[in-house]
C-alpha cells in the first residue's frame, strides 16, 4: 500500500502528537477521519471526503463518540446527516 503522505497529506497541525508516517490510510482511517474534521482546514477535510467517500467518512464520524463541537458540526452540514445520528451529539447534548 502507498504510504499515507503520498494519498493524503497529513497536516502536522493536525497530528502533533503521532508519527504520521506511521499511520496508515485504511488501518487508521477511524483515527484520521475525526482528527482531521475536529483539527483539519477545510481544504483538509474536503481532500479526507473525496479519499474515503461521503458515506464512509459519515460511517466513521457517526460512530465516534469523542468528537468535539467543531468537528460535529462540520460533519452535519459537509455530509447532509442529522445530528441526532452521531454518537458524540448525544454525548454533546448532556454537557
Amino acid at each position: 500500500m502507498k504510504r499515507t503522505e503520498d494519498i493524503l497529506p497529513l497536516p502536522r497541525y493536525a497530528f502533533w502528537d503521532v508519527n504520521p508516517e506511521a499511520l496508515d490510510i485504511a488501518r487508521d482511517k477511524r483515527f484520521i477521519v475525526p482528527r482531521i474534521f475536529e483539527r483539519g482546514k477545510l481544504d483538509d477535510v474536503l481532500s479526507t471526503i473525496v479519499l474515503y467517500g461521503k458515506e464512509e467518512t459519515g460511517n466513521i464520524l457517526q460512530s465516534n463518540k469523542y468528537l468535539n463541537r467543531q468537528g460535529l458540526f462540520l460533519a452535519h452540514a459537509l455530509l447532509g446527516l442529522p445530528l441526532e445520528g452521531f454518537k458524540a451529539y448525544v454525548i454533546l447534548k448532556h454537557n
